[in-house]
């Protein structure tokens, strides 16, 4: 599969674990320029459905469609197109920052690595405090700078993040917020997981909740925090879709 993804969709998305359903019949279309906030208490299937999204998962039955065609994780064009942050930071510990990012670039391909990966350690730290340490001896701030620096370090049409503002501090999460919006402005697509209702007022275009592997609500995103604060209890509540 070449060229840019234009549009994800997944069909009655559905992932068993064993008897337990993490995600239950999920329909979603994500659009060029769609930045999706995904909400829902713990358990709800949010990181679920980001593995399902990046083929790092498989499901127990529906399927994810991109470009109107059946996605397989075995398409390594495919694959280098969606950008992951999950919990792990899916780094090499004894590789310092930049190595990381040079090694990532090389894997995919991408022109000039070096320039690519200094870029990218701009973008989240302009101090440029990971680069040359040891990702081992990193803290779980500068860890978690890293990990986004090299899931957007591709400029991956489709982004996935795994609550990246998990463990920083206000200047970082501003950089999450400016570097989403330059994503979004620049017609690609994101899905969030997050518990910040104001990070997601700040980037996301809609907002869907989860709860028990459902859809509760799939709407246009709240225009503030406390709009989404709003959203999110009404839809655990049942006010939602």
């Amino acid at each position: 599969m070449q060229g840019a993804i234009t549009s994800v969709r997944t069909e009655r998305l559905t992932k068993l674990f064993g008897p337990v359903g993490a995600l239950r019949s999920v329909d979603l279309e994500v659009r060029p320029g769609d930045v999706i906030a995904v909400m829902g208490p713990n358990g709800a299937g949010k990181s679920t459905l980001l593995g399902l999204l990046s083929l790092t998962m498989r499901p127990t039955r529906g399927r994810v469609l991109i470009d109107d065609r059946p996605a397989r994780s075995s398409d390594p064009a495919l694959r280098r197109r969606i950008g992951l942050l999950s919990h792990q930071p899916q780094v090499y510990p004894d590789l310092t920052g930049r190595e990381n990012l040079i090694l990532f670039a090389r894997l995919h391909q991408l022109e000039q690595p070096g320039r690519r990966a200094d870029d990218a350690a701009e973008r989240f730290a302009s101090e440029g405090f990971f680069s040359d340490r040891p990702a081992r001896v990193l803290s779980r701030g500068q860890l978690q700078r890293l990990a986004l620096a090299r899931a957007m370090l591709a400029e991956p049409d489709l982004l996935l993040l795994d609550e990246p503002a998990a463990g920083l501090d206000a200047d970082a999460v501003e950089r999450i917020e400016s570097a989403l919006s330059a994503h979004r402005d620049a017609g690609r697509a994101a899905v969030l997981v997050t518990h910040e209702p104001d990070l997601a007022a700040a980037v996301a275009t809609r907002a869907l909740v989860l709860s028990r592997g459902r859809v509760a609500a799939d709407e246009p995103a709240p225009a503030d925090g406390d709009g989404w604060r709003e959203l999110y209890g009404s839809a655990l509540a049942g006010g939602g879709r």
